[in-house]
């Protein structure tokens, strides 16, 4: 038996472990983990009110048996399926003049910089506002126990690769608002671009739409529903 193999699984098993007791996404981190990302740079998103899972769960992401989950297209072992949560909206609607007047009265400070950030990303800027308040609930301080940080909680691994510098508020929304934007590039929709965003681009390919976790499920929902709240279209 290699002894090695055996410790670096364990340490990274215990990794792991820590952070199914954050208030983070679970779900975000083991899918990004499973496919190799180093810990350090694996691209979490918050949900507070969503329950992360332990016990049972943790085996079952780690070996790839999670009971009674259905792919699209039939019922699969060890692969989650796309959940019913949708819109067929594009995130690339140009919002109207006062939009922000809708913003709550954390985020009117932030007006003008998450709209000159998503209209350089090309998004509709009450898409970005809508994520930053399920995020951080716009306050430019917030740090995650998994080390994300600010407006739109990026990693720093993700902010490193976009270029930005995530203490500085301005800099977060425009990193978080090329996220996004990537990620509508590659899967045409919202809620699957946030369903990336929260879980991880291969999350949700592997379940062919917003992947069956709760963590996920829970932040598509909270962020429609903000989005709803500014004038957006689903």
């Amino acid at each position: 038996m290699d002894l090695t193999a055996v410790a670096d699984a364990s340490a990274r098993v215990s990794e792991i472990s820590q952070r199914v007791a954050s208030p983070w996404s679970f779900a975000s981190v083991l899918s990004q983990v499973s496919q190799g990302a180093p810990l350090d740079g694996v691209q979490a998103q918050p949900d507070a009110a969503a329950p992360t899972s332990a016990g049972n769960d943790l085996t079952s992401y780690l070996f790839g048996q999670r009971v009674g989950a259905s792919a699209a297209g039939g019922t699969t072992r060890g692969t989650y399926g796309a959940a019913s949560v949708t819109s067929s909206a594009t995130g690339r609607t140009a919002a109207p003049a006062g939009w922000a007047d809708a913003l709550p009265a954390a985020g009117q400070p932030y007006a003008g910089a998450i709209d000159a950030a998503a209209t350089k990303a090309g998004i509709d800027p009450r898409l970005l506002a809508a994520i930053t308040q399920a995020e951080s609930g716009f306050n430019p301080n917030a740090l995650s126990s998994a080390g994300a940080i600010g407006l739109t909680q990026l990693m720093p691994g993700t902010a490193a690769g976009l270029g930005v510098n995530p203490t500085d508020p301005a800099a977060n929304l425009d990193g978080g608002a090329r996220y996004i934007a990537g990620q509508l590039d590659s899967f045409g929709r919202v809620d699957l671009a946030l369903a990336a965003y929260n879980a991880g681009p291969g999350a949700v390919r592997q379940a062919g739409g917003v992947p069956d976790y709760p963590e996920t499920q829970a932040y598509v929902r909270r962020v429609l529903g903000y989005y709803q709240q500014l004038g957006g279209t689903l």
